[in-house]
């Protein structure tokens, strides 16, 4: 593979005749970009004869594997009859969408394709093969790794990009450009606010709209073409041994409605196949909403874990305030909490979170104790009720390594749900190790869950509308609470999962399994449980959001819990956020990067509740 000096030399100057048909065409070296990539402009992909030659830009990242960069192909929107490689929406360039890709470590080719007024369907999709396919026959030259493609389109070339790595009616078509016994299979797709039902929808047309002058894209798009609308639709075409798919839409979308996504990742998660769905603010290209950063991120940590085999971003340095502040915590000989005796630990971490990182305030309509009945006695509770009217009931269960934690702990977290998630939060205060080793806690929220729904009517009020949630050893109680529920029939509406413990085999646990789990613990930790990731089916588990910090020492339990639940089909949304380490959401008055993912979380977790009842 060529070394970064030869690639500067790569171009080719002087064309040649046009029965060479690619290589007939000359193109200049690089230039570099802003954040020092290599830019190939204007490389002639395939050439069809009576059309005039397809072309795309190459964006190649200065640093990355030996065995090449990871390739994203770029499919532009205009409603199939308008656009171009060059023009991206004002919303998009904006927000430098492109350039934060190539500085995650991916190549990104841009590409034009023949428009639906310049050549019937399905050339525009057969041209979007074209140019995999010759990006992977030109892998050694350009510094790609051709083993991992990647199609990432927006509106009408979102609709494209699902074609062309779905629809195995395309395989019948005559090939475009040279390299046909190449293949043109991706590994991933990213669909922004794509249609995907064209039988749903009664004129779909793209973004910025006024721009789009007379007539119908869609009329046009059907006018020449003998496929029918239903034969245009990426839904039907989804198939268990297709690409893995993240989908995004604005859930005000005048354009594509956001119906059209939410049918389609519907469809995936039903065949098991490897599927993000994201559904936040914003009209068409998410206009409206200072959401695109974020989208973006997201899509690209879906890619991380899917192409490179890697976390967002990997290796990124630690967030700077939270790098501080476990500086600091450390300089007083109390810090890390668990490294001393629980009663210890229990006293320094209320110092910890006086002096260093106190809670945010959030603006909750009450908080009020109490207590409910348990298998040892009394177990009590702490109630937070949102400002607006809710029928959401969440049972948070607090983190600590079973060791240490209680209510006053993690009011601030609760109180964060409560608000932002806008939900009734019941925190439980189960019974610590070592004193009361397992599996006296699970008890406790096992009681805890039986009571609220019992009482539901003083809480949210609707027992379907129950979430589990909780952070750490709390996140591992929620987990097994959850699958214990599920699989005796009893709904619950969501699992909410800060850094959970999932696996309590591994050495990341090996600190706190034995306080937890007493003499006993190896032969434990593989039980269900304790490890919830060793559940015989995770098939019935609810729709779940989890968080994970890139330098967390349970990342790779949680990630690979992640994995299983989308497996099993579960609807997943995993934030890894890449500068964060273990205990974020309770860093929120302290590092703003904390702050932004804990409140990203909660926004998940609304965005899907209130979902579920649109």
């Amino acid at each position: 593979m060529p070394e970064p000096a030869d690639l500067l030399d790569v171009a080719r100057p002087e064309p040649g005749p046009l029965s060479d048909g690619t290589a007939a065409f000359p193109f200049a070296p690089p230039v570099r970009g802003g954040d020092g990539e290599l830019r190939w402009e204007a490389l002639v992909y395939a050439v069809e004869p009576g059309y005039r030659p397809l072309m795309l830009d190459l964006w190649v990242p200065e640093e990355r594997p030996a065995e090449g960069a990871p390739v994203v192909v770029w499919v532009h929107g205009g409603g199939w009859v308008h656009g171009s490689r060059r023009r991206r929406a004002p919303h998009l360039h904006q927000n430098r969408v492109v350039e934060r890709i190539v500085a995650a470590g991916f190549a990104v080719a841009l590409v034009d394709y023949r428009l639906a007024a310049e050549a019937p369907f399905p050339a525009g999709v057969l041209d979007v093969q074209a140019a995999v396919r010759w990006l992977r026959a030109q892998a050694d030259v350009f510094g790609l790794d051709g083993s991992r493609v990647a199609l990432w389109g927006e509106s009408a070339g979102a609709h494209l990009s699902l074609l062309a790595g779905l629809c195995r009616r395309l395989e019948a078509e005559p090939p475009v450009g040279e390299a046909t016994d190449v293949s043109a299979e991706v590994q991933a797709v990213v669909d922004w606010y794509g249609p995907s039902d064209f039988a749903a929808m009664s004129s779909p047309v793209d973004a910025e709209s006024e721009e789009l002058g007379e007539g119908d894209p869609f009329a046009i798009l059907l006018r020449d073409t003998t496929w029918s609308r239903d034969e245009l639709s990426p839904v039907r075409y989804v198939r268990p041994d297709g690409p893995a798919v993240f989908v995004a839409h604005g859930e005000d979308d005048q354009l594509v409605p956001v119906e059209q996504s939410r049918l389609l990742a519907e469809a995936l998660v039903e065949a098991r196949v490897d599927t993000e769905y994201l559904e936040t603010a914003g009209d068409h290209v998410f206009v409206g909403a200072t959401v695109v950063p974020e989208v973006t991120d997201r899509s690209i940590a879906f890619l991380c874990r899917v192409l490179a085999g890697r976390r967002l971003g990997d290796p990124r340095p630690l967030d700077p305030h939270t790098a501080d502040l476990e500086e600091r915590m450390a300089a007083t000989g109390m810090w890390p909490l668990l490294d001393a005796p629980a009663p210890v630990a229990r006293e320094r971490g209320v110092v910890m979170r006086r002096d260093f990182y106190p809670p945010r305030p959030f603006p909750v309509a009450s908080v009020t104790d109490g207590v409910l009945p348990g298998p040892a006695g009394d177990v009590r509770i702490r109630v937070q009720r949102p400002e607006q009217p809710t029928d959401v009931t969440v049972l948070y269960v607090h983190g600590g390594g079973w060791v240490i934690g209680d209510l006053a702990s993690h009011q601030g977290s609760a109180a964060r749900l409560a608000a932002t998630a806008g939900a009734v939060v019941v925190q439980v205060d189960y019974r610590l190790a070592p004193e009361d080793p397992y599996p006296a806690g699970l008890d406790d929220c096992r009681a805890a869950a039986a009571w609220v729904l019992e009482h539901i009517d003083e809480f949210g009020g609707d027992p379907a509308r129950l979430v589990i949630a909780g952070d750490s050893a709390g996140g591992n109680l929620a987990a097994v609470l959850t699958q214990e529920l599920v699989d005796r029939g009893t709904p619950v509406a969501a699992l909410f999962l800060i850094y959970p413990g999932t696996d309590l085999r591994g050495e990341a646990s090996a600190d706190v399994r034995l306080q937890y789990l007493g003499p006993d613990a190896d032969g434990l930790a593989g039980d269900p449980r304790v490890s919830p990731v060793l559940a015989p089916t995770l098939a019935a588990l609810p729709p779940t959001v989890i968080g994970i910090g890139a330098h967390d020492f349970l990342y790779a339990d949680t990630v690979e819990y992640a994995a299983a639940l989308r497996a099993a089909g579960v609807a997943v949304v995993l934030r890894e956020f890449p500068t964060l380490n273990h205990g974020f959401f309770s860093y929120g008055s302290v590092s703003p990067a904390a702050e932004a993912a804990a409140d990203l979380m909660c926004r998940d977790l609304h965005r899907l509740l209130h979902r579920a009842t649109a």
